[in-house]
């Protein structure tokens, strides 16, 4: 398996694809090495395939490495995944995520050349070659899983199941809006929400895939406020200054109904509406007992 095979590889399956769902395979920009011959050609493998099964081609490989002549639980994705890690990042072996990493890594090694720790040109050659042979079962695989697309009986059902997935596989871009809004209704307090995005793409892109096709919406709003509430913790929506503006109340009467409405939250056994009415109640309470204390000063 050469560099130019294994690229006409990807090329012949993202033809096949684009005959039921077009575009859903992009253009990998990402050169292969010229050759597999040292530390720098598998360096450039690795990154290509990661791209490969992680972007361009993500949601369309693992749907057809799911059925035959592959089936289910294909792991390729993690393994390149973690190897990209390695090749890419800078590692702490004193955490135990990163030493996961250097373990799994050095096995790799240990089985693709012969050597746990890789020290000269032939040893990564030879970890190309075998990295290269998984990419060509994992296409060669894709490519004659495309053959049930085209399937009499079921192939459109298996088109509109993939089709269905491409749809949901949101752009991370997509989120924003929806994350902008809620945060908005819950007085967002200055937080990094392309941050808090990032944390939790994944999840909610499964919530999306997940939920019942006429509440995704919802439930994806339900799942959002939840992780922004998360993210909230005990901070107040609004600072003091900002409520004493909305409330016509004392600074006592307000804090004590901040202070109510966190402990609520906290406990978290009351209904929205129920913290609403509690805190308001305690806030118009507190006014008048103000008011008519200070009518009794005014007629002492």
């Amino acid at each position: 398996m050469t560099p130019i095979e294994l690229s006409n590889l990807y090329q012949t399956l993202r033809t096949r694809i684009s005959i039921h769902c077009p575009n859903s395979c992009a253009e990998i920009s990402l050169p292969l090495p010229s050759d597999f011959g040292d530390e720098l050609a598998f360096y450039r493998l690795v990154i290509w395939g990661y791209a490969l099964v992680n972007e361009a081609a993500k949601i369309p490989l693992a749907f057809l490495t799911n059925l035959p002549p592959l089936k289910a639980n294909y792991s390729f994705r993690n393994e390149i995944s973690t190897l990209r890690t390695y090749v890419a990042h800078n590692l702490d072996i004193s955490k135990k995520r990163d030493q996961k990493t250097y373990a799994f890594v050095h096995r790799w090694f240990k089985e693709a050349c012969g050597r746990g720790t890789p020290n000269s040109a032939s040893h990564y050659s030879n970890c190309c070659t075998y990295l290269a042979y998984k990419f060509q079962e994992m296409l060669n695989g894709a490519i004659e899983a495309c053959d049930l697309l085209d399937d009499p009986e079921d192939g459109a059902r298996l088109v509109a199941d993939l089709k269905g997935r491409i749809d949901l596989a949101w752009e991370a871009y997509r989120f924003d809006p929806l994350v902008e809004e809620c945060a908005a209704r819950l007085g967002n307090p200055g937080f990094d929400l392309l941050a808090i995005r990032s944390k939790h793409l994944e999840k909610w892109r499964r919530v999306l895939s997940q939920a019942d096709e006429n509440e995704r919406q919802r439930v994806l709003e339900q799942q959002i406020e939840a992780d922004l509430l998360e993210a909230i913790g005990d901070a107040l929506p609004q600072i003091i200054r900002e409520n004493l503006q909305r409330v016509a109340a004392s600074t006592d009467a307000t804090v004590a109904a901040l202070l109510l409405l966190r402990e609520t939250r906290r406990i978290g056994t009351m209904t929205l509406p129920q913290i609403v009415e509690l805190v308001s109640s305690h806030v118009l309470d507190q006014g008048n007992s103000e008011v008519e204390a200070k009518s009794v000063d005014d007629s002492n």
